[in-house]
């Protein structure tokens, strides 16, 4: 059996569109890649990382009535690293309600940070170890 670490953030979003624009790739920087202040998504440039594999991350915008539980458990791997997310939310006394998910391979963000806007909030949780 392999194991992997995965990087994960929860945030808060106004609204599932907002959190779309801010993960999802820019479709402009394949043409201007070569440019150092182009980033692959916004959610890149917060991490100040010019590029990274999307296929290597899972993200997503659930709705707030469910608990965490209903919200992220359909995501690759959930029975593995929900509980212990749960415990990493909890120690952290969060002021907002989680309705975004964001995890990448560890090693794919090589400074993962928190990011505080008017828009929105997103919290790095740390690394959750998984085995598949």
């Amino acid at each position: 059996m392999n194991t992997q670490i995965l990087d994960f953030w929860v945030g808060n979003f106004n609204s599932e569109e907002e959190f779309d624009q801010f993960i999802e790739e820019d479709e402009n920087y394949y043409l201007n890649e070569e440019d150092d202040d182009n980033y692959i998504s916004k959610f890149a440039e917060s991490q100040d990382t010019v590029w990274f594999d999307n296929d290597l991350a899972e993200y997503g915008f659930e709705n707030l009535s469910k608990n965490i539980y209903e919200n992220f458990s359909e995501y690759s791997f959930a029975d593995q690293w929900l509980p212990e997310l749960v415990n990493k939310i909890n120690e952290l006394e969060l002021k907002f309600e989680i309705n975004s998910l964001l995890f990448v391979s560890q090693g794919q963000i090589p400074k993962p940070v928190s990011v505080e806007a008017e828009e929105f909030s997103l919290v790095y949780l740390g690394g959750i170890q998984i085995e598949y």
